[in-house]
């Protein structure tokens, strides 16, 4: 009985992990780092409470259970709620200050399940009359749960339940084992649970929180899919659109819409082939729809659908939508287009920075006419560019100016970049008759001629031409950074350590290396080696990213992979040969880091990766569980006391500096390469100087 509560307590880990992770994705815009410190967090808290509970009786294990049963609930609405109540405004990118002190206030969840699983293990331990299945089978069990609630979480939970069931059918599967061990008295709880999973108008608790939020506007709608929430709000005549927390756009608003046609007036030639990659406004559809053909690419089908309700008939019958990742669709695609429109917004997380990058420039031009456009807005400077916005502007500009050698600039406090391999020009004659032909009410060539301030423009034109810090590019993610902090000190948030991290010489990272040759004791190589198994899985995540964009809801899948990796792992471990020191995990963490980086490095067949990735991240958790056995016998044989959750909590633990350094330190050092192959080095001295 007590191998499935074990079991359970695996599985409901990873449904709860993901269910926070992807509130705070959806409420305060997560990224990578986001995922990094949440996940640093949560092996942080479970190590502690495994350390806890080698010192407290096992018969209390049912207690964890319903605490969790009851805290998980209140610390969702916790995350909902706390925005308001500190002051956090509807669409502000939170601060990580703030974030940091939001998953304290959740730490005890956290320490619930470290408990679990160690009062457990000394339960089951006693049981085998410390035989080594009473080490291993306790990994194994909770393995296997974990697997399946990454399962569960991917493939069903984000697909069939709405936010508020989910966590009330969580809660309620938290009863189980309470039951099981004290009886029927907790019995009219769980149906309490299941009542309120069952009720109808619990939806509408998601709407009156997101109304608490948005203050001052009606939540018109909310739709959730596999990719992420939308909100739809209304304030008087104004419908705004909200994408995981972040504006999209706002309609009617007829002015701003026509200003789309801006970058097409500069070019000389006819304009005919409009490709739109990302979310337009309905409004911009329409102007859109002034060109022969028109071609809209988002990957998510069910916001293709919401865009229709306001769309005519007509209309929905000349615009080609295609739900697919933009820049897939630009490797799969022959067609070439004369004008390409990206409407991506700031590159707030590595999915985004991969639409501003050396290697999707070259893709844009390739499937651009000679004489085409590509144009997008960025955040920027009206009247003055700070030292952050002049090198996030510039960035970008020379990132792109590398394959069309033509460009114009459109300046305001977001900057409009026109990009083209012929040249761009004001003509007052040509984009008069051009207005008149596409039969334009607000856009006339008055308010044209003062959307181009000629000083301005040379002004802006002379900064980033003389502000050179390199390419943007997939395994260098520097605009996503730099992105990130413009955004928080336009919030009067201050994050001076991403900057700082940003200048940092890369010689400092090399200190690291030696690691593995200082710290030889056992604990210490058991919390190495959960830091670069930590790490592999993590590269797992951002390789997804880079590839194929916003897929978080395949996370659960890759912690569920790696998480039944560590259960086979320890079964094997029962039947091979162990060793007095940890030496082949680092072997086997080299051959695993190596293969990541021909994946980043080589064109593989792109369904292969949603294979291989998985697969990566099931052998890191095959190393955790041969160390987690491995290690235990080490102890144990020193005569250490509960030496089983003293691993497990060892384990967490360097998992969760793991996590710290690799999301909030090497990822915005040395980028994505230099890390893995940081990584490599440090493993081949673990294995070499064992």
């Amino acid at each position: 009985m007590f191998l499935f509560f074990i079991f359970l307590s695996g599985f409901l880990s990873v449904l709860t992990q993901n269910i926070i992770i992807r509130e705070i994705y959806m409420i305060f815009h997560g990224n990578e780092l986001t995922y990094g410190l949440v996940i640093s967090f949560w092996l942080f808290g479970g190590g502690i409470g495994a350390l806890l509970g080698r010192k407290i009786n096992e018969e209390k294990l049912y207690l964890s259970f319903l605490f969790l049963s009851l805290y998980f609930p209140f610390s969702i609405f916790l995350l909902r709620f706390l925005p308001t109540l500190l002051g956090v405004k509807s669409g502000e990118i939170l601060s990580y200050f703030l974030l940091i002190k939001i998953l304290f206030l959740l730490m005890p969840l956290y320490l619930g399940f470290g408990l679990i699983f160690a009062l457990g293990q000394k339960k089951i331990s006693r049981l085998a009359q410390g035989e080594l299945r009473g080490i291993t089978r306790p990994y194994i069990f909770a393995a296997i749960g974990d697997l399946l609630g990454g399962i569960i979480f991917s493939y069903v939970f984000v697909l069939s339940f709405s936010p508020t069931r989910k966590l009330i059918l969580v809660s309620a599967l938290f009863l189980i084992p309470v039951i099981l061990l004290k009886g029927r008295r907790f019995i009219p709880l769980f149906l309490i649970f299941l009542l309120f999973f069952a009720f109808t108008g619990i939806e509408g608790t998601l709407k009156r929180t997101t109304e608490k939020f948005y203050f001052g506007f009606k939540v018109r709608e909310i739709i959730e899919t596999k990719y992420g929430r939308y909100i739809e709000l209304q304030k008087d005549d104004q419908i705004s659109f909200f994408s995981n927390g972040v504006l999209s756009y706002t309609f009617p608003d007829e002015l701003t819409a026509e200003f789309i046609h801006l970058p097409i007036l500069l070019s000389p030639s006819e304009k005919e082939n409009i490709l739109y990659l990302g979310l337009p406004s309905p409004e911009v559809i329409k102007q859109l729809s002034k060109y022969k053909e028109i071609t809209i690419v988002y990957p998510d089908t069910k916001i293709i659908d919401f865009l229709s309700k306001y769309l005519n008939k007509e209309l929905l019958r000349r615009v080609n939508f295609i739900a697919s990742d933009p820049r897939l669709f630009l490797k799969n695609t022959s067609e070439k287009f004369d004008g390409i429109f990206l409407g991506m917004g700031d590159p707030l997380s590595i999915s985004g920075n991969r639409f501003y990058t050396f290697e999707f420039a070259k893709l844009l031009s390739n499937r651009m006419e000679e004489d085409g456009v590509v144009s997008f807005l960025i955040s920027s400077g009206e009247d003055y560019l700070s030292e952050s916005v002049l090198d996030y502007n510039s960035l970008i500009f020379w990132t792109y100016k590398s394959y069309f050698p033509y460009y114009y600039f459109i300046p305001g406090l977001t900057l409009r970049l026109v990009f083209s391999k012929s040249p761009l020009y004001y003509e007052e004659k040509r984009i008069k008759e051009k207005v008149k032909k596409l039969g334009l009410f607000y856009l006339d060539e008055y308010i044209i001629l003062s959307s181009l301030p000629p000083l301005r423009i040379r002004e802006i034109e002379k900064k980033l031409n003389n502000n050179f810090i390199g390419f943007n590019t997939d395994n260098r993610p520097k605009a996503f950074l730099l992105s990130l902090l413009l955004h928080l000190e336009k919030q009067n948030q201050r994050l001076k350590i991403l900057k700082n991290l940003f200048d940092t010489p890369f010689i400092f990272i090399l200190f690291f290396i030696p690691i593995p040759i200082l710290l030889k004791k056992t604990g210490f190589r058991v919390s190495i080696i959960g830091a670069f198994s930590f790490g592999i899985s993590y590269f797992c995540v951002l390789i997804l990213q880079i590839k194929y964009g916003n897929l978080y809801y395949l996370v659960g899948l890759i912690t569920g992979s790696f998480m039944f990796g560590i259960g086979i792992g320890t079964y094997l471990s029962e039947r091979l040969k162990l060793e007095d020191k940890l030496k082949k995990p680092f072997l086997f963490l080299s051959i695993l880091l190596s293969f990541q980086y021909l994946l980043i490095e080589i064109e593989f067949f792109m369904p292969s990766i949603l294979v291989l990735i998985p697969i990566i991240s099931f052998s890191a958790g095959m190393v955790v569980g041969w160390t987690y056995t491995n290690a235990g016998v080490i102890f144990e044989k020193k005569g250490v006391r509960a030496p089983a959750p003293l691993v497990y909590a060892l384990d967490l633990i360097g998992g969760c500096i793991g996590a710290f350094l690799f999301s909030f330190i090497f990822l915005p050092v040395i980028g994505i390469i230099p890390t893995l192959l940081l990584s490599l080095g440090i493993c081949i001295f673990g294995y070499l100087f064992a």
